[in-house]
């Protein structure tokens, strides 16, 4: 049997285990229970279910605690629930990430409420760290249960499951001895929980510790920023029609934002999922580097259909996550709009939270304009302290056609109403409402993709670079006058 020492050194280049002897006597008398903990110490080598130290995974240093379900089903008592909050205690004080890797029955039922206590001991410490700006990476190994899966476990930033993990708040024998029904037995699989965008990625044992070590890196800011550089001033492409614009912004062999993303980052995580039962794949979030610069990416993809409301809380879950770390956001804005047929769902509220979390984003914030931005869905998404675009991609209140359906009652009037609505990139400069065009190669990007990626990673880095030495409260400063002032100029008083 392998050892948790030995799967520690499977995981991490250098380990140094801390408090290796803290453990706990028997605090509710519970008859045999001294005896089943001489047991597990002497069959695992550990003094408790979990250890936790100092490590470098690749080249990252964090701190890394490990649950051994060998020792008592893994459950966590009152030994555990300390040992967790002190590497999350020590990692604040530190400034470095967690890693948790976990294997646990949940609640250790010998030491009653006060195992059941370490849930909020261990959630409290990890918020603390969070709040610090720290990342913390979660790999769950089978099973992972109970008060582990439903603490720290689920809060962390990147959730990766082994693969064939058996996960869930409840067991499954737990659930049919309480309620009498026997749950279907593919909700508590690690499958289930990729599926409804739980997690973020399932991994096989091999490939544990590379994918671990690129959301760690994924997770720590680039340091510095000189803010030197000049960003791009607001050029102006060749007038076109706005109809042409249009229906090039719509081409389906335009590059859409999964290839976008692909040729723009290295060393790419992928976070999936609202953390709340839904993953849309409308809406793509990526860590990455750009160049030498960290940054969250996120992408709005028209392929996978307009996006819902578990869109818009995934990218509030991806902005609050940067904010918080100070990643720069840079969103890539490219969709007919938000889906009106998830009212019941909560879509108009999902965006107006969309808007809340962008516009108060303490990180550098670059939105990306590559194809059709449709009404608020596309907006929400863009409300950052630059804008820049494609020079065929477009914005507009409402698609030409919904315009001329309702002004009209003729939607044949879309083209000509495309003109007067304003929404090409000249359109755009002209209201304040861009910063920058990208040209595209003749004929559109689709013409030559390759290279239209390679000028549009070109604006981005410039943009990132004159945004990240702002101060912070310069920064939001600036961006709220830009939207609180946006069609200012226009205003005039009645009758004048």
């Amino acid at each position: 049997m392998t050892t948790a020492r030995e799967r520690v050194d499977a995981i991490a280049d250098r380990f140094d285990e801390q408090d290796a002897s803290l453990a706990v006597g028997n605090p509710l008398g519970f008859p045999g229970y001294p005896e089943q903990i001489a047991l597990a110490r002497a069959e695992t080598g550990l003094a408790e279910a979990c250890i936790w130290g100092w490590a470098e995974i690749e080249d990252v240093r964090c701190a890394l605690v490990f649950m051994d379900f060998a020792f008592l089903g893994g459950s966590m008592g009152i030994a555990v629930g300390e040992k967790v909050a002190r590497a999350f205690d020590a990692a604040r004080r530190a400034h470095t990430p967690v890693v948790t890797v976990t294997a646990s029955g949940g609640a250790r039922m010998q030491e009653g409420m006060l195992a059941l206590a370490q849930m909020a001991k261990g959630a409290e410490a990890r918020a603390r760290h969070a709040r610090a700006g720290l990342g913390h990476v979660t790999l769950l190994r089978s099973p992972t249960t109970g008060g582990v899966y439903a603490s720290f476990a689920s809060l962390a930033d990147v959730i990766v499951a082994e693969e064939g993990a058996t996960l869930g708040f409840s067991g499954p024998r737990v659930i049919q001895e309480l309620t009498g029904v026997a749950p279907d037995p593919k909700i508590h699989t690690a499958d289930y929980a990729f599926e409804h965008g739980l997690i973020d990625a399932i991994v096989k044992p091999n490939d544990e510790k590379q994918t671990i070590a690129k959301a760690l890196r994924g997770l720590v800011p680039t340091p510095g920023g000189s803010g030197g550089s000049q960003a791009r001033s607001a050029e102006r492409p060749p007038s076109q029609k706005a109809w042409t614009s249009l229906t090039l912004s719509r081409r389906p062999d335009r590059p859409k934002c999964p290839e976008i993303l692909d040729t723009l980052l290295d060393d790419q995580t992928e976070l999936r999922g609202d953390r709340a039962g839904s993953d849309d794949p409308s809406v793509r979030i990526r860590l990455g580097a750009l160049g030498d610069q960290r940054i969250l990416a996120i992408g709005q993809d028209p392929t996978q259909g307009r996006i819902k409301p578990s869109g818009f809380r995934k990218a509030v879950r991806a902005i609050e996550l940067a904010g918080r770390i100070g990643l720069p956001v840079v969103t890539l804005i490219d969709t007919p709009g938000a889906d009106p047929l998830e009212e019941g769902a909560g879509v108009a509220s999902a965006i107006a939270r969309t808007f809340e979390a962008l516009l108060s984003c303490p990180a550098p914030t670059l939105a990306v304009l590559v194809g059709e931005g449709g009404s608020g869905g596309a907006l929400a998404m863009a409300v950052c302290d630059r804008v820049i675009a494609w020079e065929n991609a477009m914005f507009s209140v409402i698609a030409p056609e919904g315009a001329a359906a309702i002004l009209y009652r003729d939607p044949g009037q879309a083209p000509e109403l495309a003109e007067r609505l304003k929404i090409t990139s000249n359109d755009l400069l002209d209201l304040g409402l861009l910063d920058a065009v990208v040209p595209e190669p003749s004929g559109g990007a689709q013409a030559d993709p390759g290279h239209a990626v390679v000028g549009l990673a070109e604006a981005i880095r410039e943009s990132l670079a004159n945004l990240v030495g702002v101060r912070t409260r310069s920064r939001l400063r600036r961006r709220y006058r830009r939207w609180r002032e946006a069609g200012n100029r226009y205003i005039q008083r009645a009758g004048s």
